[in-house]
């Protein structure tokens, strides 16, 4: 079991929907970029490793993500996304859960599930915010 905290800057939560933790609810696999997103990772396109984990557990594994714009021929529109791999943390992801993403003081990309009832997790956080 991972027992160290780890501190993440810049770092945003929210509770995830159906949507995004269900493959049979949408093969998305992906974040809409909202604001939050968006502050955290600009507006250039990028792929990187992200190390996945689940809080209060040993479970952890790297996985690509790609963080893109999903509009990007469109003239006036922008609509980013932060794609992920098929990873075994998100395949353990509920409705309901908590996903925190940030970047660790080696500036690496950090995704970590917070079930339901696990320290740290905030019920009903909705929309992306600041952690």
């Amino acid at each position: 079991m991972i027992n160290r905290p780890i501190v993440l800057k810049p770092a945003c939560i929210k509770t995830l929907s159906a949507v995004e933790a269900r493959p049979e609810r949408s093969n998305q696999h992906e974040f809409n970029g909202v604001k939050q997103l968006k502050d955290m990772f600009g507006l250039a396109g990028f792929e990187k490793a992200a190390k996945f984990s689940i809080r209060g557990t040993d479970i952890a594994e790297h996985a690509n993500v790609t963080w893109y714009d999903a509009r990007e021929n469109h003239p006036t529109r922008t609509e980013h996304r932060l794609y992920f791999q098929t990873n075994r943390v998100m395949q353990r992801a509920q409705e309901g859960d908590n996903i925190l993403i940030g970047f660790d003081n080696q500036g690496d990309l950090n995704l970590i599930l917070i079930p339901r009832g696990a320290d740290g997790f905030r019920e009903n956080v909705n929309a992306w915010q600041p952690a």
